[in-house]
């Protein structure tokens, strides 16, 4: 291999070059989606439901916006209250605005039934009597006060209907530069079309965050672990190429950036340069403590010292994130697919490209200071060796405590995939969702579908039946649909008769009422409330909720319901909240999935690379009591489990698992050549500690700008990744040589590490 690799020294070289130039053409077909039907499966039933809701009424998701000011109801504020409805309708991305302004009731009028708005934007009160009059009066109206009006007359709920195909960077951005133009108002947003908006702006900002921050991370490290020009060049360039060669890669296949895709570049900058810092560290071990010269040998050297371990640190760790295959969730099984090429190219370039450049470059001169620091590496691993055998149990009985009460706190991990969460408490998103929760009807929409004919009494009753049991939830803020509007002209088409304020009994009349309901809305809101065979209603329910388990709640109280009424057959429920919570079971599954998958994977790689089960089950041993104790502390910490926090586990598994191979495949050959169990250990320390300690600090600090992240999920896979090659490490340099210290020589007898 060496032979051929200075051979062809120069080829390699370029190719590599050229083929990451390549991949970096294909890069700006990447596109950011913040949908969360980007992250579910299509056939679960909560995407189904939500496309055929969709198709049936014109959509199945609306934009909460509130406008409040605290003299709302003065002749100058309700003129431009009135106004903003009107350009709020005149933006291209909206089909519909339901508003005081616009949601209509009948009235009997000198010429004859008419409906007018509640609030007629063409009559407003000219003076403070008329709108204190007309406070008084919506007050007054159920269907208005605390759901289109706040409760205290100082807040407007503006629901939203986005048009088919919506550009919703363009609607959000409209309704924002309506908003400069009224400073007199306060305003908020709260729905799926403005979760989606920030998301993916925030996903553009920590993309360039996480890749700038990272890369100079790795480089301070590797400054510090190596003080040559080609210790930091040639690691960060392989970075570099992984990260080109992979979202070139992705461009090219036209994969979409979702959330979870933004772990692929924190990954990829922390794991693509631990095979060439293991390269590196053995290459200057061999020039400047064995005192190699040529070239060729020199390579050789360092190929055979470093096949096995090199060799199976990546498989195991490919094996990790390929794993994730079997997820699910698409997202997520592409993520690891994605990851798993990029290391494989980061592998292919330390066996080759870092070696060829080697090659190319005259020989390293021993930096001033090194004897010196090998000197004080040597006597700190020499006592650290002396203590780790002398204290062997007592280390392996720490740890099995701290893994167990790592078990204990298990329990208390919280699933949570609800998109609002992923936002800080002090986000725009998160105010506006809170807000207007508070305020008028509520920031979540589901909508409802029931197989009723509105023609028929029987119809209308079932829809007044379940409208009135999803009014007296708690959580529900409001219902729309078309049964208030036909019974209030019931009513009003008998003189206001409180007797009739009912749906009628008889199918004539609901089927002369709803012909007059017809002619009194415009298409876009007749599509929303009624399908167009007459064989469906639609309920848009809104909450005043924001936690998943409130959420699913109703929801499947509401079907229960629904079922009563009608029977199992032809109910559809719809919206992007329940999408979330079907995710969080399907999040519970992949982790399980691609753990138990990863487990089985390493145990074997190790197993059979080292031809040594005790081996195998030693490492597994170790990363498993890891994994419990980074699980634990989400529990205890109360760290959502996410589609983020999901991955730690297997990734734990895949990247720790590295420093354990190193570190018994050094250790093992020490002892093959005679060295005692302190001796082994010490030098074992001294030499390969090396290197591992300059891999876990390059990942370490690779995954702290995670932490700044705008997203709670990226920023607390930051935190557990963290911690899990923090743990990792010490896992390796001493549970690991504490194991291997305890147990009895004749399991490692037959061990292979050539």
């Amino acid at each position: 291999m060496a032979k051929f690799v200075y051979k062809f020294r120069f080829f390699i070289i370029a190719a590599f070059v050229l083929l990451t130039l390549v991949a970096a053409l294909f890069i700006p077909n990447l596109r950011f989606d913040g949908d969360i039907q980007a992250l579910a499966p299509t056939n679960v039933s909560s995407v189904e439901e939500y496309k055929s809701v969709s198709q049936t009424f014109g959509g199945a998701d609306s934009l909460a916006f509130s406008a409040q000011s605290a003299h709302l109801f003065t002749p100058e504020a309700l003129s431009e209250a009135a106004a903003i409805d009107k350009e709020l309708q005149s933006l291209p991305d909206v089909s519909d605005v339901v508003s005081v302004f616009t949601y209509t009731e009948p009235v009997n009028a000198e010429d004859g039934l008419s409906f007018i708005p509640y609030v007629d934007p063409d009559a407003l009160p000219q003076d403070q009597a008329s709108a204190d009059a007309l406070r008084a009066r919506l007050s007054g109206i159920k269907t208005v006060s605390g759901k289109l009006l706040s409760a205290d007359g100082d807040t407007l709920l503006y629901i939203i209907q986005a048009a088919p195909n919506v550009s919703r960077i363009r609607l959000i951005e409209g309704i924002q530069g309506i908003m400069k133009t009224h400073p007199g108002f306060s305003f908020q947003m709260a729905g799926t079309s403005f979760i989606d908006y920030q998301m993916v702006s925030y996903m553009k900002h920590d993309v360039v965050v996480l890749v700038a921050f990272g890369l100079i991370a790795v480089l301070l490290v590797l400054l510090i672990g190596f003080r040559s020009l080609r210790g930091i060049f040639l690691p960060l360039f392989t970075i570099g190429c992984s990260l080109i060669i992979t979202f070139g890669f992705m461009g090219l296949l036209h994969a979409k950036l979702t959330i979870v895709a933004l772990i692929i570049p924190v990954m990829l900058i922390a794991i693509c340069n631990n095979y060439a810092i293991h390269f590196l560290t053995r290459f200057y071990e061999d020039v400047f403590v064995n005192g190699m010269t040529d070239k060729v040998e020199i390579i050789d050297s360092s190929f055979k010292s470093l096949s096995k371990p090199v060799w199976l640190a990546f498989l195991t760790t490919v094996a990790s994130f390929i794993s994730f295959v079997t997820s699910p969730i698409p997202r997520i099984a592409e993520m690891g697919l994605f990851v798993a090429f990029g290391i494989t190219y980061a592998f292919a370039m330390t066996m080759f490209f870092i070696p060829a450049f080697l090659s190319v470059l005259p020989s390293p001169k021993k930096h001033r200071r090194y004897h010196a620091n090998e000197a004080l590496i040597s006597n700190i691993a020499q006592k650290a060796g002396r203590h780790i055998t002398k204290r062997r149990l007592a280390i392996l009985t720490v740890t099995l405590v701290i893994a167990i009460a790592g078990i204990i706190f298990i329990p208390r991990i919280v699933v949570d995939s609800e998109l609002a969460n992923y936002f800080n408490p002090k986000d725009p998103v998160r105010q506006g969702i809170d807000f207007i929760n508070k305020k008028v009807a509520g920031s979540q929409l589901i909508k409802v579908s029931l197989p009723l004919d509105p023609r028929t009494a029987e119809g209308l009753a079932k829809a007044r039946q379940f409208q009135d049991y999803a009014e007296s939830l708690g959580s529900v803020g409001s219902v729309f649909s078309i049964v208030d509007s036909i019974q209030t002209l019931n009513r009003v088409f008998h003189d206001n008769d409180p007797a009739f304020d009912t749906v009628p009994d008889n199918d004539e009349a609901a089927a002369q009422l709803l012909l007059l309901v017809e002619t009194s809305l415009s298409p876009e809101r007749l599509v929303q409330l009624v399908s167009e065979d007459y064989q469906n209603l639609c309920f848009s329910i809104q909450l005043k909720a924001v936690d998943s388990a409130t959420l699913q709640k109703t929801a499947d109280m509401l079907r229960a319901k629904a079922h009563e009424i009608v029977g199992p057959q032809g109910v559809a429920i719809a919206g992007v909240s329940l999408i979330s919570n079907q995710l969080n079971h399907l999040v519970i599954i992949s982790m399980l999935q691609s753990f138990a998958i990863a487990f089985v994977l390493i145990f074997a790689f190790v197993a059979f690379g080292f031809k040594n089960i005790p081996a195998g089950l030693a490492s597994a041993g170790i990363m498993i009591a890891i994994v419990l104790v980074v699980f634990g502390f989400m529990g205890f910490a109360k760290i959502e489990l996410s589609t983020a926090t999901a991955l730690v586990a297997s990734i734990t598994l895949g990247v720790g698992i590295d420093y354990l191979i190193h570190f018994s495949a050094r250790w093992f050959s020490e002892r093959t050549s005679g060295k005692s169990l302190e001796e082994a250990t010490s030098r074992t320390l001294s030499l390969t500690g090396r290197g591992i300690i300059i891999n876990a600090m390059a990942i370490i600090f690779a995954v702290i700008p995670p932490f700044f992240s705008q997203f709670r999920p990226i920023m607390y896979f930051g935190i557990l990744c963290f911690m899990s090659i923090l743990l990792s490490l010490i896992g390796g340099l001493a549970v690991m040589p504490a194991m291997l210290s305890a147990v009895p020589e004749r399991f490692f007898k037959r061990i292979r590490v050539g």
